[in-house]
């Protein structure tokens, strides 16, 4: 600043006339010795004057300095900034320039004393002096106060000023090594445009992987606990995204340096070591995505959630986690947990809070399963198609399960099946994810193929999938997928008993809690049980369903049940309006497919079977395939035979058709 105000205000001819701000009279004795300082602000105010006071030891109450302010205003000190600042009180040029004298008499050079200012200032409680503060920083080059301010102040107060802007987004890349906030603040100010009060979010993940890979792989050797937590997580971040993430399936890098940084928070809180709220947020935010990322659905959202509620107004990392705690509910069945972000950012929508907007490309699978969820079949389209042609969420990390996942239940309900299950296919193919129940969404993934292929009526290759979900996957996975099996093979009574033992397992969602209740009242009608069973049974699955805010339940059930179930259910507990019968009357069940198709033959093969099948379905001779599986003829005559009578099939040629029938082999291309 140079001592030159940055607003220049309209003087009268009252005041030109003032040789000194310190004139005879009781004015003169009722200013304090360090209210010169004040002249170093933009504009005059009580909090001004309380940093002021501060910035040499003085502790002077808000009342107070008001009380001084009024003194200094009776005096003719002050001027209204203008028409493009309303409200705002300057010192009048020749006062401002006589205090700025004064000043420079008792401390040569002003540096110092706006470092003061700078220190006394992030000292107080927040007193919406940020941009004041952040200006006195750059005038003195003071780049740890620069940073202090960017830790304790809201950027969206930041980002009015494009001065500030420019210095953080320009900060040089040595002091964005020492001083990892101003890498923080450098992302954020370089992706923001002014104009249109956006942060584009590709370029500010670019800019924070950039510098977490070059300037704070290292964070370790960081010297204080708040550098080593934010430039800790520009590290982890930078290993979960793609392609890193891709050589480090499980995510182990990320995860090791979460449970490194979590010690140091802990040891800081020991030891006394100060660790900021915004150093905290952005570190619990980048858990919570690294969660997800590792389909630990909840850590995701307790790490999302707890940066929720640490995160500074309109914070960035608050939008964030809530996105994460969105997407790991929506995956999950959580859909409870769901609502906790939708009321988060409908908060900030409430007051006109544009910060939600910056992260809106990123949000379009969750908003799809939301619509999905409803049964709102244009609306789910919509947002997957958006993801597809933006790209925004996938760019820079693995977004291909959760794409796969709720474009799996959108073609189940709506679309063909079985382009359903080649657009899955393909997904997984580009994802690097592979389809086994141990890896992180690996049995979320079986789960939606396996649904698919029932909606198929594909029971035989389905089978296969479902067994190893049992033997290897947790319940959440497993169960509604397993039910959903045995009413499609026609064993009712499994089906019903598969569905109870979800249906009281604590570790099942809401969502598949009401799933189950939903098969068990499919299969009870299907084996011809009593009807008060039935609509027993349907009930609850309303009941829950409504808790858990989804109709896909119902949805997903055979045409020909579903359309039973409700039709006999309007008039559950006496009354006809409740939350599926609602659903009914606006039309939500009338664009759904048939559901799963008529159930095939259920034929069991052993795993040698299962791999000589589709090679009998080539041209190859018997001797050539037990070449190529290092067994003799003999073994391959008699798995051979084994076959044909499970498919009752007379003939090689004839077993290959029964085969393909029967879904047990793809046809050929």
């Amino acid at each position: 600043m140079n001592g030159k105000p940055r607003h220049q205000p309209a003087t009268s001819g009252a005041g030109e006339q003032r040789a000194s701000w310190r004139g005879p009279g009781p004015a003169a004795a009722a200013v304090p010795e360090w209210l010169p300082r004040a002249a170093l602000a933009d504009h005059c105010s009580a909090e001004v004057l309380v940093v002021a006071a501060a910035s040499v030891g003085a502790d002077l109450a808000i009342g107070a300095a008001s009380a001084v302010l009024a003194v200094v205003d009776a005096a003719g000190f002050l001027l209204e900034a203008g028409d493009t600042l309303p409200g705002v009180r300057v010192l009048r040029p020749e006062v401002r320039t006589a205090m700025l004298a004064e000043v420079a008499r008792t401390r040569p050079g002003t540096t110092g004393v706006r470092r003061e200012l700078v220190a006394a200032g992030l000292a107080l409680p927040s007193r919406g002096l940020g941009v004041q503060l952040a200006n006195w920083a750059l005038d003195a080059a003071d780049w740890e106060g620069l940073e202090a301010v960017w830790k304790q102040h809201s950027p969206r107060d930041l980002f009015v000023d494009p001065r500030i802007r420019a210095a953080y987004a320009e900060s040089p890349s040595e002091l964005r090594a020492r001083l990892p906030g101003l890498s923080f603040a450098a992302a954020l100010t370089s992706a923001y445009d002014a104009e249109a009060g956006r942060v584009d979010l590709d370029q500010m993940t670019a800019a924070l992987i950039r510098d977490g890979r070059s300037l704070h792989a290292q964070w370790h050797d960081k010297e204080t606990a708040d550098a080593q937590v934010i430039g800790g997580t520009m590290w982890m971040l930078a290993q979960a995204v793609v392609p890193t993430a891709m050589a480090d399936a499980r995510l182990e890098g990320p995860i090791a340096t979460y449970a490194e940084l979590s010690r140091v928070i802990s040891d800081s809180s020991v030891s006394g070591s100060v660790v900021s709220p915004k150093a905290l947020t952005f570190f619990h935010a980048t858990a919570s995505l690294v969660a997800i990322l590792q389909a630990d659905w909840s850590r995701a959202r307790r790490e999302g959630e707890f940066a929720m509620i640490i995160s500074d107004r309109c914070g960035l990392p608050g939008f964030l986690a809530a996105l994460v705690v969105a997407s790991a509910s929506a995956v999950s069945g959580s859909t409870q947990h769901a609502a906790v972000a939708e009321k988060y950012l409908a908060g900030h929508a409430a007051h006109g809070c544009g910060g939600a907007d910056w992260i809106e490309p990123a949000f379009h699978l969750v908003k799809a399963d939301a619509a999905i969820r409803r049964l709102d079949r244009e609306l789910a389209i919509h947002h997957l198609r958006l993801h597809v042609a933006e790209g925004a969420s996938t760019r820079w990390f693995n977004a291909q399960p959760m794409h796969a996942t709720v474009l799996s239940a959108a073609a189940m309900l709506w679309a063909d099946p079985l382009l359903g299950l080649a657009e899955f296919d393909s997904i997984m193919a580009d994802s690097g994810h592979e389809l086994e129940p141990g890896n992180p969404w690996g049995a979320l993934l079986l789960r939606s193929r396996a649904q698919l292929l029932l909606a198929l009526g594909a029971v035989n290759r389905a089978g296969p999938i479902i067994d190893d979900l049992l033997a290897h996957a947790d319940p959440s996975a497993s169960v509604v997928t397993a039910a959903w099996f045995q009413l499609c093979s026609g064993d009712f009574a499994r089906a019903i008993e598969k569905a109870d033992q979800g249906i009281y397992d604590l570790r099942i969602s809401l969502a598949d809690r009401a799933h189950l209740y939903a098969l068990k009242a499919a299969a009870l009608h299907r084996a011809g049980a009593a009807e008060s069973l039935v609509r027993s049974a349907a009930t609850a699955a309303c009941l829950v369903s409504e808790q858990a805010g989804t109709l896909v339940p119902f949805a997903a059930l055979p045409s020909t049940v579903r359309n039973h179930l409700l039709a006999e259910h309007d008039g559950h507990h006496g009354g006809i309006d409740c939350f599926v019968a609602r659903a009914r009357r606006r039309g939500a069940f009338e664009e759904l497919q048939d559901g799963v198709r008529v159930p095939r033959t259920l034929v069991r093969l052993t795993p040698r079977e299962a791999v000589l099948l589709p090679l009998l379905a080539t041209p190859a001779t018997v001797q050539e395939i037990a070449n190529q599986q290092f067994v003799s003829v003999n073994t391959v005559r008699k798995q051979v035979v084994s076959l044909r009578e499970k498919l009752a099939a007379a003939s090689r040629t004839e077993l290959v058709r029964r085969a393909h029938e029967l879904g047990l082999i793809d046809r050929p291309a």
